[in-house]
């Protein structure tokens, strides 16, 4: 069998423990390939994000022009607005996409802190070296699967705050006081951050990522101290 379960029928025949198999590889797979989709689905939107970030800054660059090639007003003006709209449309489907997101990720960071903390010490006391190389395995891409949701929220991060550099790295000194106005409008639009959340609670980060992995610890040292004792 996959796992131990229970099943409404004699798992101790032939008949039964091949129907029982069945059963689990399928629900296994099928389970698999939910959470395999969610995750593929949830890191392409992040790496999208990321990438509509860094073009936008490179656009915002590039609003009037270079100096050797300068834009007229009409262009100019077009790119402040195509720029401004482009990341509020940005921002609304990234806090609609973190709304989806949030919920959900604040949940499996509680179950990784326990899993961490429980997987890691039942290595510690398993005995048998097949059992203690797939707890092992188990442990390794359960803490994967969250640094990579926690690495690329990141990169969106440091993406969108660096995005405010991007006006300031254009030729906004040959132009006249009118055009600031629109610029500083423009920055302070791009302020705006945009970032991804494990609930109400904490941000997606590198950071928050390391302060699981040292709460983990900490509760396994506790767990291992109080069996000593």
């Amino acid at each position: 069998q996959v796992v131990s379960s229970w099943v409404p029928w004699n798992k101790n025949k032939m008949v039964g423990y091949l129907a029982a198999s069945v059963y689990q590889s399928y629900a296994a797979i099928y389970g698999g390939g939910w959470i395999t989709s969610f995750d593929t689905n949830s890191m392409v939107i992040m790496v999208f994000f990321r990438a509509e970030l860094e073009l936008l800054r490179i656009d915002s660059k590039n609003i009037f022009g270079t100096e050797s090639k300068q834009v007229e007003h009409d262009v100019a003006i077009k790119r402040l607005k195509d720029c401004h709209r482009r990341h509020v449309e940005l921002v609304k489907f990234a806090r609609l996409f973190d709304s989806c997101l949030s919920p959900i990720m604040l949940l499996y960071m509680f179950v990784c802190s326990v899993m961490l903390c429980v997987t890691a010490y039942q290595i510690t006391i398993e005995t048998d070296p097949m059992q203690r190389f797939l707890t092992t395995e188990y442990l390794v891409f359960g803490v994967a699967q969250l640094f990579i949701y926690c690495w690329h929220s990141n990169d969106v991060l440091f993406a969108s705050e660096d995005l405010m550099r991007g006006p300031y790295e254009s030729i906004w000194w040959t132009k006249s006081v009118k055009y600031h106005k629109d610029l500083y409008l423009l920055v302070a639009q791009f302020n705006k951050t945009v970032v991804f959340s494990a609930g109400p609670f904490t941000m997606l980060t590198v950071a928050t990522f390391i302060n699981i992995l040292k709460g983990a610890y900490s509760y396994y040292t506790l767990l291992s101290q109080s069996q000593m004792k």
